[in-house]
């Protein structure tokens, strides 16, 4: 009876090390998956000091969350294998520490200990997300009004006097080593404004300006995404920004501050479709003068007086690339200047966003157009020529 018995716990204990493998191959799988940093919105891989600054107080809590593991994992360890019941000693009780006053004062300050070294840094990082610090008073700076809608971004650039400068949509084009001075505010519901690789997210409300500052210290493009549910296309409302030299900066600034192009015989036609079906309504094209895009003054949707120069469609939810190319390997290892990415000639991300765009995003208030091939066709050209 013993050998059968020592050869049953022998194939037992067979099986338990045969699941080992296959468990420690699925730990390893799940734990190897977040190693990934070149992530298009990882926190983990900042590029401006705001960003650094809070991947610095993360990486702070995250050591004492580690060694406050250890601790109690170990203690636990050592209660299960020096106190865990052996044959003959089923009754016996390890000794017991209620009523001990130190331990039990011990175990409720040290608590509170690491509780107030947590929270001091953490409300002073939050702090310092508002304004930037006097650190950075000779560095140059740039504000900039951010205005959320359903579902896409408005940005209005304030000149030193704080008068408007120009306005764009859905594409924050700021200068590396620049303070940028962010004033929030919705024009319908509450969204977040967020760029993690730049800074973290403020919420945005209507009825209220809130602030922000953050600054790029290399070159590049960002991704951001609206982090406050805000209707039907909310995971839709999508940013990227483009941190550009201080050179190149203003001359795509200077391109911005010029009225729309001048029409062309070539753009009347998609001029007519865009002023026959209402278009103008609810989109700005700014003309050189008043009758050159006749009451073109529209607010509902975003400014287009130089959409053409943009590389995204509907706030990032379609690019003009390939269509086939996705969002990420479009923005990928790109230079900053948009000029330079790829383009796709058929426009085919353009002609189905123009066609039909609630298919694309659902909510939106712009309707389904119903165009013909060739109205699209003029009306892609028209707003493509809007550099």
């Amino acid at each position: 009876m013993n050998g059968v018995a020592t050869l049953t716990g022998l194939m037992r204990m067979g099986k338990r090390v045969q699941l080992v493998g296959p468990l420690v191959v699925l730990l390893a799988v799940v734990l190897l998956s977040g190693c990934q940093l070149a992530l298009p919105q990882s926190t983990l891989s900042p590029a401006g000091d705001v960003a650094q600054n809070q991947q610095n107080l993360f990486v702070f809590i995250f050591w004492i969350a580690v060694v406050i593991f250890v601790l109690v994992q170990g203690f636990l360890i050592i209660a299960i294998l020096k106190y865990r019941a052996r044959q003959g000693r089923e009754q016996d009780i390890p000794p017991q520490v209620h009523g001990n006053t130190p331990l039990e004062i011990g175990w409720t300050i040290a608590p509170a200990l690491i509780v107030i070294v947590i929270t001091i840094p953490t409300v002073a990082g939050i702090g310092a997300t508002y304004d930037a610090p006097d650190s950075y008073a000779n560095d140059p700076t740039l504000t900039i009004e951010v205005v959320g809608h359903q579902w896409w971004w408005e940005y209005r650039y304030l000149d030193e006097d704080g008068d408007l400068d120009f306005v764009t949509a859905n594409e924050l084009h700021i200068p590396v080593d620049t303070v940028i001075n962010l004033r929030l505010a919705s024009n319908d519901v509450i969204h977040s404004f967020s760029v993690p690789r730049l800074a973290g997210a403020r919420d945005v409300v209507p009825g209220r300006i809130n602030r922000m500052w953050l600054n790029a210290t290399e070159t590049g493009v960002y991704a951001g995404q609206c982090k406050e549910f805000c209707g039907d296309s909310h995971a839709l409302m999508r940013t990227v920004a483009f941190a550009r030299e201080r050179a190149d900066y203003e001359e795509w600034a200077a391109n911005e501050r010029r009225p729309a192009v001048m029409r062309t015989e070539a753009m009347e036609a998609g001029w007519t479709v865009f002023e026959e079906n209402a278009c103008k309504g609810c989109h700005t094209i700014e003309g050189a003068t008043e009758e050159e895009y006749e009451l073109a003054i529209g607010v509902t949707g975003p400014n287009l007086t130089h959409f053409g120069s943009r590389v995204t469609i509907a706030a990032n939810t379609l690019h003009k690339g390939p269509a086939d190319m996705t969002m990420g390997a479009f923005f990928e290892d790109v230079p900053t200047d948009p000029d330079f990415m790829q383009r796709d000639p058929a426009y085919e991300n353009l002609r189905n966003w123009l066609n039909n765009a609630p298919d694309v995003k659902p909510g939106t208030e712009m309707p389904d157009l119903d165009l013909s091939d060739q109205q699209l066709d003029d009306l892609v050209f028209f707003l493509e020529s809007l550099k």
